[in-house]
């Protein structure tokens, strides 16, 4: 049996009061989560910046391509002096949507490589089948470690999972998928090195069959010297991406002493 609802004014009056309590609680509620969800959109990181500072006056002594072994020790010899010689600190900077800017500094030499060791560094990428190709990779790939270091010093960019990093307080877990998107960067690379190659070629060899039929000789033989140099491109892209496929051995990792971490400074 139903029960009769009173309509009587002292339960109208009940009833509105509920209702507008219930009302004034949804919009609490959907207050903070709007203020939540700003707090998160806010932290949004809208310029970053990774830079080295280097010395104008030291002289490139190392060569344009290097086509020695992918072992630590081969490219530490090849490339370690001229770096040391050249780059001094790096500098990251991140500027968040509401203002924020989360800034740090760092010697390359000192903290960053007892932090993360360069020899470890370069052994766990050549471990992952990274291929150092010339000395702009070598800087490249180690200011890489003062990139992880500002973002492990940064929790705050962490919590927002910074250049689709994963939300994790483990450092050593953080450390290693930043690795793997480093991995996957290069691959990416690679992938598009062999795509812009083979165009190259193809274009070039219209070039030739236009040439003959001119006749252009000159013409000719320039889109074979791009040839030749596009198919010597698409070699190394295919054997830098087989190597990702099938990395090169290495020994156990070295060891090394590490130091206590001092932080970047959020401004």
């Amino acid at each position: 049996m139903f029960k009769p609802v009173s309509t009587n004014e002292g339960d109208i009056t009940k009833m509105r009061s509920k209702n507008v309590v219930k009302l004034l609680t949804f919009l609490t509620v959907l207050g903070i989560i709007a203020l939540f969800g700003a707090q998160v959109n806010s932290q949004t990181v809208e310029t970053f910046i990774e830079s080295i500072e280097a010395s104008p006056a030291a002289p490139d002594i190392t060569p344009e391509v290097y086509n020695g072994p992918q072992t630590v020790k081969a490219l530490m010899n090849a490339f370690d002096a001229m770096y040391n010689q050249k780059f001094s600190k790096a500098k990251v900077i991140a500027l968040c949507k509401d203002g924020v800017v989360y800034s740090g500094e760092l010697a390359i030499r000192g903290e960053i490589d007892a932090r993360h060791s360069r020899v470890e560094w370069l052994h766990m990428l050549l471990q992952r089948g990274i291929t150092i190709e010339d000395f702009d990779d070598y800087r490249i790939y180690l200011s890489k470690r003062h990139t992880l270091a500002f973002l492990e010093d940064n929790p705050d960019l962490r919590k927002i999972g910074f250049r689709g990093m994963p939300l994790t307080d483990d450092l050593e877990a953080y450390k290693v998928a930043y690795i793997n998107k480093l991995v996957a960067k290069r691959i990416e690379d690679h992938k598009k090195q062999m795509e812009r190659a083979k165009k190259r070629i193809e274009s070039a060899k219209e070039r030739i069959a236009r040439g003959k039929k001119q006749p252009n000789p000159k013409q000719v033989e320039h889109a074979r010297k791009q040839i030749a140099q596009a198919t010597k491109q698409l070699r190394r892209a295919q054997e830098a991406l087989e190597r990702f496929q099938n990395p090169t051995s290495l020994p156990q990792k070295p060891k090394w002493n590490r130091i206590k971490k001092s932080t970047y400074p959020a401004l």
